[in-house]
């Protein structure tokens, strides 16, 4: 009898952290993620569609998906990376990885500053256009509210071009793209001023047991918010963010949208308040 009660309040300490870690995804619409014409609470995006209504479709479609998990809707990137090397301190394991991670490269897919973030495998808006087997959804509509930018957003972007990150660098430093250098918006292959991605945590963490968690600290400490990949259990983009994650309560003063958790910013998949989940990996 004793091993059965055991047995359940392991299964409900199990639901209650993965209702943890679900309970703050699924807001996708309330995010600069959105990037559709739908504009719940007066939603102000640096970046949205004029034509385009679904919200899921520019990272989604169930068909025609390349890759096919997660049923991936965006022309991925083919260039070489600079990865992140630069630290005396950075584990062998770490050091050694030469290219992203298949997970890491769906959030590039976006966010190198190069791969048009508008190209899609599938679409069945009639204003999308056709580049080959794809498609250009038009981005032509902007929404912003910011003194550094045209008043009506639309200035110098044409219907049906492909637009990368690095399009927007007339906002001056646009954090969301991370392959760019100091010299070029466009390069798309600099991470290296990023936290290294797409190494063995286990292999890391084996090299520096007094710098590094072990897996079952890094459960317990981030209450199984952390993700890690494959049998090698990779540390990659997705393992720290979520980009479903609705994270600002009051997005640029919209009044009434109080959708966001301002501690998930930047789409984070737990607060970084004391620096908690950098703590969950790193033992300082």
């Amino acid at each position: 009898m004793n091993k059965i009660v055991g047995m359940m309040a392991a299964v409900g300490v199990s639901l209650v952290m993965a209702s943890t870690v679900l309970a703050a995804a699924g807001k996708v619409a309330y995010t600069v993620h959105n990037m559709s014409s739908t504009n719940p609470g007066g939603l102000n995006r640096y970046i949205k569609s004029d034509t385009e209504t679904q919200i899921c479709i520019f990272c989604h479609t169930p068909h025609n998906a390349r890759p096919a998990v997660p049923l991936w809707n965006k022309v991925m990137p083919s260039q070489a990376f600079n990865m992140y090397t630069s630290s005396s301190t950075l584990s062998p394991a770490a050091s050694a990885v030469t290219a992203p991670g298949p997970e890491s490269l769906l959030c590039l897919s976006c966010h190198d500053g190069r791969t048009a973030i508008n190209v899609l495998h599938n679409s069945r808006n009639p204003a999308a256009q056709s580049v080959g087997t794809d498609k250009v959804v038009s981005l032509d509509g902007f929404a912003y509210n910011d003194p550094n930018v045209p008043a009506n957003g639309t200035e110098g972007i044409g219907v049906g071009i492909g637009i990368s990150m690095g399009t927007l660098g007339f906002i001056g430093s646009y954090s969301p793209n991370i392959g760019k250098t100091s010299s070029d918006d466009y390069y798309g292959g600099n991470l290296m001023d990023d936290h290294p991605i797409s190494f063995s945590y286990t292999d890391a963490q084996g090299d520096k047991p007094a710098k590094l968690n072990s897996l079952a600290d890094v459960g317990s400490k981030s209450g199984y918010a952390i993700r890690f990949f494959g049998p090698e259990r990779r540390l990659e983009c997705s393992s720290c963010h979520d980009p479903h994650v609705a994270y600002q309560a009051d997005r640029m003063g919209t009044p009434g949208l109080t959708e966001g958790d301002p501690k998930l910013r930047p789409f984070l998949v737990m607060s970084n308040e004391g620096s908690a989940l950098c703590f969950a990996c790193h033992n300082k």
